[in-house]
């Protein structure tokens, strides 16, 4: 499998599932905001995740009160995501990191697929100059 094929899909791996990670990341991991997202993340040097990232998607039901509302949330931001996330995922790979990422949507109304996408490419952006080591 080539790595342009890789970086198109959100497959398993990329998923955020171990509760050990998430406990970790919640307690020790840096934050920062990106309205509609608060987004938790730690990072790692290369070899201690499957893949370079991998994120955890949560709409709290104290912001959006109604189930179809927070699927919809946690769905359009998945895709964003997938197709926003080659920037990032290929400066880890260069800079030789992995990192766990957890996108909090804080916002108590879902936004549209296209703002959510302009957001999403914010805090990928975000992220990015994080991982460059400043002089």
């Amino acid at each position: 499998m080539s790595s342009s094929s890789q970086d198109c899909g959100f497959p398993k791996e990329e998923r955020l599932c171990s509760q050990r990670l998430i406990d970790e990341l919640f307690a020790h991991g840096g934050r920062l905001l990106v309205f509609p997202y608060s987004v938790r993340y730690c990072i790692y040097p290369a070899g201690k995740l499957p893949r370079p990232a991998q994120v955890l998607v949560v709409a709290p039901k104290r912001k959006l009160h109604y189930a179809v509302d927070r699927n919809r949330v946690k769905r359009i931001s998945r895709e964003a995501y997938r197709r926003a996330k080659s920037p990032l995922v290929g400066k880890l790979q260069e800079l030789g990191f992995s990192m766990t990422i957890a996108l909090s949507y804080v916002h108590d109304k879902p936004l549209p697929y296209d703002k959510v996408c302009i957001k999403m490419a914010k805090v990928i952006e975000q992220l990015s100059i994080l991982l460059v080591p400043s002089n």
